[in-house]
């Protein structure tokens, strides 16, 4: 197999190649773009081109001639190859080191031997070339005993040079990474059938207006695919505008991939596809692979929310705790993050008291816009710290699919409120984040809505779902809602997936959360989630439904449970102290 590299025999190009082709027959070329030309016209039957370096960053030159020579459709990407730069020192045989007075090498490369360099030659000069490999081809040929190169220990070999010295690189972590490629008519022969994983290479133009880039970029994380890398160069035909490079995990193909460039063609001004390429695994910084959605495929003979597809029902885990397991979990905290000191204050003590999670909004839906709204990001941020001090895992509501990626990096279970059950944009996204998620019944949804809400999120490929009554709309006013504990059993029969109820929302007055709690459970719900404020009647939101710590203390009690705070209960009650002004 005929490769094209740019440089000489021995060049760090034809070391990497060979890693890929290891009896490959080079095709050495003095620029990247007689590596493409060599392809184009036949004389090699693929390239390979050194793209980023893992020290000094993207090789310019090579992304500028993708775009030119990509742009048509005859060339296609079809490897990835990380390749470890360890740099020699050589000469002709019997030159000795001391000997030396002028190194060659390409200017990188002795950039990258400074240290080595001002130890062992500090009075040698140094002299800039094309190539690596080329150095050494000029030293053999000038046959001096006081000339050196810098270059791939191949190059010795390949030119009779002799090494003085090896590794002398000054970070010995430095890799590049090259792309092969060859012509789109032929690339399906170089392609390893089933290779585990793979990447996509595209370039994007956008109009120049205000969050185009933006949109491009969440195509792709809201569908849960990784960007990988972004890269840009300007565009020469509009000055002051820019091309985009952009590396994403997943072959063009993958439906996940194929649904965003999809939007994007459609978004931008546009859009050139590279190729999907074997990924290099050895030594990459490639992701967890992505679970395969299942909502674009035939619908299932059995949903996948059916009990007949787990008689024995779905245990969720969280964080240790075990949902659908056989003890009864206990989530406690307020309706929304009001401080650090109110959440931590809460926190400390419904852990005290036995809570196994904690709960609480920093996004809030209210229905009044000029209702407390939450915290946001920092309510994100008090919630993580309570759980540092606790030890209790959290769960918080995310209310928008772009909000999915913040909340899930700092929650350890995404909840969808009941508000949103059928946004689908945002079961879906909620999914993809590969966080448990606790979906709430809507107030004026169906048993079978319910259901097919969670067939959303499992669909794509998430199958920690947790559901959870909270109450539906009747004709009675008495109470804010109507818990319907019908749909607790039916859940239990019906799915395999574990429910929750939360009395709280159900009931909107404190004094019938204690007994709804108790008939949720006897009725078979798997846990209880209940809201807990340090001062009710002084909550930003929802305080006539909120337990203080001496009922939660005492709902606590009634379900057995003990405080799980365990080494950390000393601080925590010192916390709880400071809090009471103690």
């Amino acid at each position: 197999m005929r490769i094209a590299i740019q440089g000489s025999h021995g060049s760090f190009s034809e070391a990497a190649a060979r890693r890929r082709w290891p009896d490959l027959v080079a095709v050495p070329c003095r620029d990247v773009k007689d590596v493409v030309t060599a392809v184009r016209e036949e004389r090699a039957d693929a390239g390979c081109l050194p793209i980023e370096n893992s020290l000094i960053g993207s090789v310019t030159t090579t992304y500028d001639l993708l775009h030119e020579a990509f742009g048509d459709g005859t060339l296609q990407l079809t490897h990835e190859i990380l390749h470890p730069v360890h740099h020699t020192i050589m000469a002709i045989p019997g030159a000795p080191l001391s000997g030396i007075r002028r190194v060659l090498s390409h200017p990188v490369a002795l950039g990258q031997c400074r240290i080595w360099l001002a130890k062992h030659l500090p009075d040698a000069e140094l002299v800039s070339a094309w190539d690596t490999a080329g150095s050494a081809e000029m030293v053999a040929q000038q046959k001096d005993p006081a000339l050196a190169a810098i270059a791939a220990r191949p190059a010795a070999d390949a030119h009779g040079l002799a090494p003085l010295a090896e590794r002398i690189e000054d970070d010995p972590t430095n890799q590049t990474r090259f792309l092969g490629f060859t012509r789109a008519d032929t690339a399906d022969a170089f392609r390893t059938p089933g290779a585990p994983r793979y990447k996509t290479s595209l370039i994007v133009l956008v109009d120049h207006k205000p969050g185009m880039l933006a949109l491009t970029l969440q195509a792709f994380g809201a569908r849960g695919v990784n960007l990988m890398a972004l890269q840009s160069r300007p565009e020469r035909s509009a000055p002051w505008t820019y091309r985009f490079y952009v590396d994403v995990e997943g072959a063009a193909t993958d439906p996940r991939v194929a649904e965003a460039l999809e939007e994007i063609e459609a978004l931008a001004a546009k859009l050139i596809i590279l190729g999907s390429y074997e990924a290099w695994t050895e030594g990459s910084r490639l992701s967890a692979p992505v679970p395969v959605p299942a909502h674009r495929v035939d619908k299932p003979a059995i949903p996948l929310v059916d009990r007949r597809r787990n008689p024995e029902g779905t245990e969720v885990h969280v964080r240790g705790l075990r949902f659908g397991g056989p003890d009864p979990i206990l989530i406690a905290g307020p309706c929304s993050v009001e401080s650090e000191a109110m959440i931590m204050e809460t926190a400390v003590a419904v852990a005290q008291a036995g809570a196994d999670m904690l709960r609480g909004g920093a996004y809030k839906p209210r229905t009044s816009p000029y209702d407390f709204q939450g915290l946001g990001v920092k309510g994100l941020r008090y919630l993580a710290d309570a759980r540092e001090r606790t030890g209790l895992p959290v769960v918080t509501e995310v209310l928008s699919w772009e909000e999915v990626p913040v909340v899930a990096h700092f929650a350890d279970m995404l909840q969808i409120g009941a508000r949103n059950m059928q946004n689908f944009s945002l079961l879906r996204a909620a999914s993809r984040s590969g966080k448990p998620v606790l979906l709430k019944r809507g107030p004026g949804a169906t048993f079978e809505e319910w259901l097919m809400a969670a067939e959303y999120v499992l669909a794509e490929g998430n199958p920690n779902v947790v559901l959870c009554e909270r109450g539906i709309r009747t004709f009675e006013r008495a109470t804010r809602h109507t818990l319907d504990l019908n749909a607790v059993a039916l859940v239990r029969e019906r799915t395999h997936l574990p429910v929750l109820v939360d009395p709280s929302h159900a009931a909107g007055l404190r004094s019938l959360v204690i007994p709804l709690s108790l008939a949720a459970l006897a009725a078979g719900a798997c846990g209880l989630i209940v809201e807990v404020h340090p001062d009710p009647d002084q909550a930003l939101s929802d305080g006539a439904q909120s337990l203080d710590f001496e009922m939660f203390a005492e709902l606590a009690r009634k379900v057995g449970r003990a405080g799980r705070m365990g080494e950390a209960g000393e601080t925590g009650r010192a916390v709880l102290s400071v809090a009471n002004g103690g």
